[in-house]
């Protein structure tokens, strides 16, 4: 039976990797869960949403941590892990540092590596930072490239990858978000009728300072200057995050709430008609929904979205993203009709299976 070591340390590798793992059962082979605690509280929620259970645990986060250290203990983390199971593959998602040093530490054992996600490009260094550099140093490792569109397969090829090392899956995301569209969730956040709800995230590193501070004004002015509009908002643990959500205090139309796990925030997200966010995966989950959506980056690895107008991207000046929302807030928008509409860009919801069936028969 093979065995796959599956390298889970953040709340977006939780959400992308659990719904492999009972496809990876279905075809005889044994998942092996590697959690790296890399977003600690967030990561164990996400897996009980999935009922499950990392056989593997080891501690990389401390508050204020240089990226640096944060590699140093998940490479000596990785490497005992692989030591100890003896894996046949180990599986990497996207492009935290979890996954770099997961498939870095297999690559030095000399163990295949299945990269999920792979292919993704903003071809901008430090857009997203360091996420893009960590991608991009993942696919010379990887022995399998799973790749969500054919435009992050041309990206793979154009760098040279072997086309018999590429396949094209589409994005475990969607079969989250279907596994969460057919769980009962009881409503809780109350949200005002007759109100015109707005989902707000920001949490990106290079971000931090005066973007993020930008983007917080932009939220408050967006709200006070619409008298239907109410805005919901899961506040990322980063005391930077916290400390920019400052400005919205005695704004009663704004409301904060924990990072809900993954379930109840798919059902959140259903419920929003609009949603402001400098966040990646999330622009595949409102793609597939069919809500309009602000990217507030300048770029984005997920064009795919744009293409499919489902995504608007207004860079992280504050007066930019005021004017972007407003395009879409405008009385009988055309805009926001237009980008109204859900898209299978990024895939049917059955990249698992198709995952699973490429490593069986490897």
């Amino acid at each position: 039976m093979k065995r796959i070591l599956i390298a889970i340390g953040t709340r977006p590798e939780a959400i992308k990797l659990c719904p492999i793992l009972p496809a990876l059962r279905q075809k005889e082979m044994e998942p092996i869960v590697c959690s790296t605690g890399q977003h600690a509280e967030l990561l164990e929620e996400a897996l009980r949403d999935y009922g499950v259970e990392p056989q593997i645990s080891f501690s990389s986060m401390e508050p204020g941590q240089p990226l640096t250290e944060l590699l140093a203990k998940l490479m000596k983390g990785f490497g005992e892990a692989i030591r100890q199971t003896k894996p046949d593959c180990v599986m990497v998602q996207g492009d935290t540092a979890t996954a770099f040093a997961g498939a870095l530490a297999a690559f030095y054992e000399s163990i295949p590596v299945a990269h999920i996600e792979a292919g993704l490009r903003t071809n901008q260094i430090k857009s997203p930072f360091p996420e893009e550099m960590q991608r991009r140093a993942i696919a010379p490792l990887a022995t399998y490239h799973f790749v969500p569109t054919a435009f992050a397969k041309q990206n793979l090829l154009h760098e040279g990858v072997d086309e018999s090392r590429i396949f094209l899956v589409g994005n475990t995301v969607i079969d989250a978000l279907k596994y969460s569209q057919s769980r009962p969730v009881t409503p809780e956040w109350d949200l005002p009728p007759r109100l015109f709800p707005i989902l707000f995230t920001a949490h990106r590193r290079e971000n931090f300072g005066k973007p993020m501070a930008g983007m917080f004004r932009a939220l408050r002015r967006i709200v006070e200057s619409h008298e239907n509009v109410f805005a919901i908002c899961p506040l990322h643990s980063n005391p930077k995050v916290r400390e920019a959500a400052r400005v919205w205090e005695g704004c009663d139309r704004i409301r904060v709430i924990d990072p809900p796990g993954p379930v109840r925030f798919h059902a959140l997200l259903s419920k929003c008609r609009l949603v402001m966010t400098d966040s990646g995966g999330i622009q595949e989950e409102v793609t597939s929904l069919g809500i309009p959506t602000v990217v507030m980056r300048y770029s984005t690895e997920r064009m795919e979205g744009v293409r499919a107008g489902c995504l608007l991207l207004s860079g992280t000046h504050e007066d930019g993203i005021v004017c972007a929302v407003n395009a879409l807030l405008r009385p009988n928008s055309e805009l926001y009709e237009q980008m109204s509409h859900p898209s299978d860009v990024f895939g049917d919801g059955k990249a698992a299976e198709k995952i699973a069936a490429v490593l069986a028969r490897s």
